[in-house]
């Protein structure tokens, strides 16, 4: 594989500065990436058609960060990406007025633009 094969929005983001201020956000990340690292091993190591994953632990890694970082750093969050699809449907869904409840969910999504590569993020 050369740098030519390498696509940016594949790569997993720096998280912001701000985070590693916050002891649980140091926690959390750092859990989630040992999770991920650990679920990539399993994958090079485990038959083909076999579940290394069945508690979706990594998913849940990164739900458990996206939502801290929605509830304990709100204001912190980014702005809605021009770009982002699902960043539209979200603004798209706050308008409407049975929307009750699903401003953390947008929060979430907001969340994960700062750890999650940009070609996952819109899965969240």
């Amino acid at each position: 594989m050369s740098t030519d094969d390498i696509n940016p929005d594949d790569e997993w983001p720096l998280p912001p500065a701000w985070m590693f201020d916050c002891a649980d956000c140091v926690r959390i990340y750092g859990a989630m990436k040992r999770t991920l690292a650990e679920i990539d091993i399993l994958s090079l190591t485990v038959e083909p058609g076999v579940d290394y994953d069945p508690f979706d632990s990594g998913p849940g890694s990164q739900i458990r960060l996206a939502h801290h970082l929605a509830t304990s750093h709100r204001e912190l969050l980014p702005d809605w990406l021009g770009g982002c699809a699902r960043c539209a449907d979200h603004r798209r869904w706050l308008t409407r007025k049975d929307a009750t409840g699903y401003e953390l969910v947008a929060a979430e999504h907001r969340a994960a633009h700062l750890f999650i590569p940009p070609s996952r993020v819109g899965l969240f």
